[in-house]
C-alpha cells in the first residue's frame, strides 16, 4: 500500500511490516518487494545515500506498491519537502521536542507548496483557506504521511500535544516511532533496552499514543532485537519497522556459521555487536 492508503492505514491503527534498507544493489530490490512488506525505511540521518540513488529507490517500491518512508537529517520542513520530492510517501523527522517545530514540519508535509508568513497564520489558527483553496491542498497532499521520532524527555511529555495538531484533512501527524537508542541515552540508561526501566518507558510511549488515538511502533535498528520488538507489539504498537537489511543478514549469517562451525568441533563467534541506528 502506498500514498493515501497508507496513511488511512495508520489512521486505522493497522499493523504496518517494513524494515530499514541499507542496501542499494539493484539486485537487493527483487528480493525486498518478495517479502510483501507495507513500507520501507530510507535512513538519511545515519545512512550515505546517493541522493539520486535514493530518489529511484523511492520511486521503484512505491511502484511495486511498497511505501517509501524516509527519515530526514533534521527536523526541516524544507528537508522534509525534499525528501517528498525525491518520492517519499512518509517523512520521518528524528529528535523532535517542541510544537512549533512540529507545526512546521505539518505545513512541510500537509500544505505543500504554501510556504512563509501566510502558512504560519493557517497553521496558528489566524487564517481560514477558503473552500477551493482547502480542496486544493486536500488533494495536493493527500499521499503524504508525517512520522515523528520520539527520542527524548521533551518528546515524551509533549506527545498530546503533537497529537492535537489538525490540519485541513484531519491529524497532523499520523504516527510516532519510538528511536530507543536516543530514548534510552536522554534517559540516562543507554542502550539498556532489556532493562525493566526502559521497558516500561517505552510501552508507556505506546500506551499513551493509542490512547490518544495515534500509530505507534520503534525502530530497532540494532542486532538480536526481536525481543523489543514482541514486548512493544504486546504492548499495543502496530508500526513493526524491524532492524534493517544489514544486521539482519549479519545476525543471520553468524547463526549459520555457528551451526556449521559446531559440526566441524570449532569454537563458535557469539559476539552481537553492531553500531545502533
Amino acid at each position: 500500500m502506498i500514498g493515501h492508503d497508507f496513511k488511512m492505514a495508520l489512521y486505522q491503527g493497522k499493523p504496518l511490516f517494513g524494515t530499514l534498507i541499507t542496501s542499494t544493489s539493484p539486485k537487493s530490490f527483487d528480493v525486498v518487494v518478495s517479502l510483501k512488506l507495507d513500507f520501507v525505511f530510507f535512513c538519511a540521518e545515519h545512512v550515505a545515500y546517493n541522493p539520486e540513488t535514493l530518489s529511484w529507490m523511492c520511486r521503484a517500491f512505491k511502484a511495486a506498491g511498497i511505501n517509501p518512508v524516509v527519515r530526514i537529517l533534521e527536523p526541516s520542513p524544507y528537508l522534509a519537502t525534499q525528501a517528498l520530492d525525491a518520492g517519499a510517501g512518509a517523512v520521518l523527522v528524528p529528535y523532535v521536542e517542541d510544537v512549533e517545530e512540529v507545526l512546521a514540519l505539518v505545513g512541510a508535509v500537509k500544505y505543500r507548496p504554501l510556504k512563509g508568513k501566510k502558512l504560519d497564520r493557517i497553521l496558528h489558527g489566524e487564517e481560514k483557506p477558503d473552500a477551493e483553496f482547502t480542496n486544493y491542498l486536500q488533494k495536493h497532499n493527500q499521499h503524504h504521511s508525517l512520522l515523528l521520532n520520539i527520542e527524548s524527555q521533551s518528546a515524551v511529555e509533549n506527545l498530546e500535544k503533537f497529537a492535537s495538531i489538525s490540519t485541513v484533512s484531519g491529524p497532523g501527524v499520523d504516527g510516532f516511532v519510538i528511536g530507543p537508542h536516543d530514548l534510552s541515552t536522554s534517559y540516562e540508561m543507554p542502550e539498556k533496552y532489556q532493562s525493566t526501566e526502559f521497558i516500561e518507558l517505552s510501552t508507556s510511549v505506546i500506551r499513551k499514543a493509542k490512547s490518544l488515538g495515534v500509530s505507534v511502533g520503534g525502530h530497532t535498528g540494532y542486532r538480536g532485537s526481536l525481543a523489543l520488538q514482541k514486548q512493544w507489539l504486546e504492548a499495543g504498537s502496530n508500526i513493526l519497522l524491524h532492524c534493517s537489511d544489514m544486521l539482519l543478514f549479519a545476525d543471520k549469517l553468524q547463526s549459520d556459521f555457528n551451526e556449521l562451525k559446531a559440526i566441524q568441533g570449532l569454537d563458535q563467534h557469539i559476539e552481537v555487536k553492531s553500531e545502533s541506528i
